[in-house]
């Protein structure tokens, strides 16, 4: 399981009651740093999700408005107040601040208490200061972590008095006057940023902003006559706003890709990376850490397609969103491998499996036929942990707290038979499994940092092919 300790640790989860049924507009719960958030909705399970950010002066007059206007669009929208937010995580010890994680996690556990059937992937939406800091979320984040942002008067800058991670690429410098930062144009930049920009803004300059978008990659400037930085003329803005929403949610990236064939897969969350260059006689099936299709995992899958090794990937975020047992997730190991096996005709399959995803696999893995299990070239485990729970919990994320539910994970490991594995695991982790086990039957590789390995995804991907020599 995936531990975001140092960003989500100070979260205190309280949920106020809220029924499944569809209510007037307006309804609160608390999650840790947000405060208290409101949501808008027309239907139980509304097709899409957006986390709006308000300006400074809270939730409250125009950004309710707005949100209601999602909230029209077949979309659960999160109403977030930015100066409670703000405040929090500025009070916060660590020397810099991750938002991005915290914001999934509101995601995963709004998603999961309102029992929604599978995760989707959240727009961002922000207004005024709100706009600033959801471009922050979307750089900062790994791909694949939201859907898209739009910023409605969005200026660089945020009175911050300690800055934000880096994360996936977020660049800033000082901000006016040397106080607070202001974020810098993204260099790379895969999901859609749109900022709508008045043209009578006195706030932020509508040329600058121009040239500020210009140099993201997926930024898209909707430039808006007769609107200021309030945006208090709704007809003025309201109908490419509404087109700006709908094309965002029409592009549907959390989506994974679906397989057709006589023993069809569509009911599993896979993801196919392309292979580049001559192929391997073998294909690597990944099983991703509760991030889901996002960091770790799909770096590791790109290297491997550049080394001519077709990936199939499963997103265990969605994939365990419900719950299911060993023998139902072994069922669908088989039906995985088989497929891919016979489709791109290969020999042998290689495993990997990160966090959640490496702590089931042993399990799968063993609940294969024997036939199959001899085609496992190699089975690598990253950040193996001691207990698995078969079903995503949001509080798994801050918390070391076991299930009832849980299930221990060295058994299986034991059980494993004429499969090579590997077991990596970060110098810095308390929890890891891997020191355990018997070195005679698993190769354990001990490599630096915690349980995201310092970021040095592709470090271990090549450890994993030398291994396969």
């Amino acid at each position: 399981m995936m531990f975001i300790r140092s960003f989500l640790l100070t979260l205190l989860l309280t949920f106020t009651s809220f029924a499944d049924t569809p209510k007037q507009p307006g309804e609160q719960m608390q999650f840790g740093r947000f405060g208290t958030i409101t949501l808008y909705r027309t239907a139980p399970h509304p097709a899409r999700i957006v986390l709006f950010v308000s300006g400074d002066g809270g939730w409250n007059l125009g950004v309710i408005d707005m949100a209601r206007m999602i909230a029209e669009q077949n979309a659960l929208v999160v109403g977030i107040d930015i100066t409670h937010y703000l405040n929090q995580l500025e009070a916060a010890p660590d020397k810099c601040s991750y938002p991005a994680a915290d914001f999934e996690a509101l995601s995963q556990y709004v998603q999961q208490k309102l029992g929604f059937p599978d995760y989707k992937q959240p727009v961002l939406v922000g207004y005024s200061s709100g706009a600033t800091l959801v471009y922050a979320l979307l750089v900062q984040a790994p791909p694949n972590t939201f859907a898209g942002a739009i910023s409605m008067g969005f200026c660089p800058d945020l009175p911050l008095t300690k800055p934000f991670c880096k994360g996936n690429g977020l660049q800033f410098g000082p901000g006016p006057k040397g106080k607070g930062y202001s974020f810098l144009p993204a260099k790379t930049l895969e999901q859609p940023w749109v900022a709508f920009q008045g043209l009578i803004d006195e706030v932020c300059s509508p040329a600058f902003v121009d040239s500020f978008v210009g140099q993201v990659p997926r930024g898209k400037v909707v430039r808006l006559p007769h609107v200021g930085h309030g945006f208090s003329v709704q007809r003025n803005w309201a109908p490419q706003f509404r087109e700006a929403v709908a094309s965002i949610f029409s592009e549907d990236t959390s989506i994974a890709v679906t397989v057709a064939g006589p023993d069809s897969l569509k009911d599993l969350p896979l993801v196919e990376v392309p292979v580049k260059g001559p192929e391997k006689d073998y294909f690597a099936l990944i099983l991703s850490g509760d991030g889901g299709w996002a960091s770790i995992d799909r770096q590791i899958g790109e290297y491997f397609s550049t080394q001519g090794i077709r990936v199939v990937g499963l997103n265990s975020l969605r994939y365990f969103w419900s719950r299911k047992t060993p023998d139902e997730s072994g069922v669908d190991l088989a039906r995985i491998i088989k497929h891919y096996l016979q489709t791109w005709n290969k020999s042998e399959v290689v495993v990997v499996g990160y966090s959640r995803g490496a702590d089931v696999a042993p399990f799968m893995v063993n609940r294969l036929a024997p036939a199959l299990q001899s085609r496992i070239r190699i089975l690598a485990l990253l950040g193996l942990e001691g207990e698995v729970d078969f079903k995503f919990h949001v509080l798994d994320l801050i918390s070391s707290d076991s299930h009832p539910e849980e299930l221990p994970v060295k058994p299986e490991m034991d059980k494993l038979s004429g499969i090579r594995t590997l077991c990596f695991y970060g110098e810095d982790e308390s929890g890891s499994l891997c020191p355990q086990l018997d070195t005679t039957k698993v190769t354990v590789i001990q490599l630096k940092g915690g349980h995201h390995f310092g970021g040095d995804y592709k470090s271990i991907a090549e450890q994993i092919l030398q291994q396969m020599d």
